[in-house]
């Protein structure tokens, strides 16, 4: 993934708009305390140890207004759109007790459903702006 996110963002890289970070969530390294604008992870939030806080941590990392997104599509046994329903709704209460606000969520369509939640990090008077 990091190979092909660094081809696809090659201009921005070199422009000095984008750094790509491969990293375990749990041993983000201290040089990279941020801000971040966005921060997106794909079916990796289930295997992330002590995820509450790691949500937070990476709350604290965002710029006011930076933006997270989590996407997951269930690969259970028997997996259903209420699968994808629930870990929505898992998410959620996640992102909102690390101390995101302005969620929503999309879904794709696929077989089980594919849910992104996405969510902003506040301002220091708690109110996320719009970066």
């Amino acid at each position: 993934m990091l190979r092909q996110a660094s081809r696809r963002n090659a201009a921005a890289i070199r422009a000095g708009r984008v750094t790509l970070i491969h990293a375990p969530v749990d041993q983000l390294p201290a040089a990279l305390d941020g801000p971040f604008d966005a921060i997106l992870a794909v079916n990796s939030l289930g295997f992330w140890p002590a995820a509450a806080e790691r949500l937070a941590e990476l709350r604290r990392r965002l710029a006011p207004g930076g933006r997270i997104a989590i996407a997951s599509q269930p690969r259970c046994p028997g997996a259903t759109a209420g699968t994808s329903r629930s870990a929505a709704d898992e998410v959620e209460n996640l992102l909102r007790s690390a101390g995101f606000t302005q969620m929503s969520t999309e879904t794709l369509p696929l077989n089980p459903p594919v849910i992104c939640v996405l969510a902003a990090a506040p301002g220091p008077d708690g109110v996320a702006r719009a970066r």
